[in-house]
């Protein structure tokens, strides 16, 4: 059907038309925003920070200028729940800095034909 038809009257009896499935209220934006907040989620999750109250919301494009269809919400934090997981991700940070100058340090190998290489 390409048109909608409001205003039918009975005698002109039902619209006969397929079935729609599933997938007829699939919301690809959405998917697309779900998934970035999922990978979000994960991400963090490896550094010991948990958003519970994230989530994919709707853009009102008659409020506000925003492009995309939906927006990511990580939801309301306490001011204790804030610093700590400033404080998780800060400790990552620290060892991971650590960790690198730990590297750069290392002297590099002299330049040489690989082993095995003719």
């Amino acid at each position: 059907m390409d048109y909608v038809e409001l205003h039918r009257k009975p005698m002109g009896g039902l619209v006969v038309c397929d079935p729609v499935g599933p997938d007829y209220l699939d919301d690809p934006d959405r998917e697309v925003a779900v998934g970035a907040g999922v990978r979000l989620v994960n991400v963090l999750l490896r550094f010991g920070v948990n958003l519970e109250q994230i989530s994919a919301d709707k853009v009102c494009h008659s409020c506000t200028d925003v492009k995309d269809a939906y927006r990511i919400t990580l939801g309301t934090l306490t001011v204790d729940d804030t610093h700590a997981m400033a404080a998780q991700l800060e400790s990552f940070a620290l060892e991971f800095e650590q960790m690198r100058e730990q590297l750069c340090s290392i002297p590099a190998r002299q330049a040489g034909p690989a082993e095995g290489s003719v």
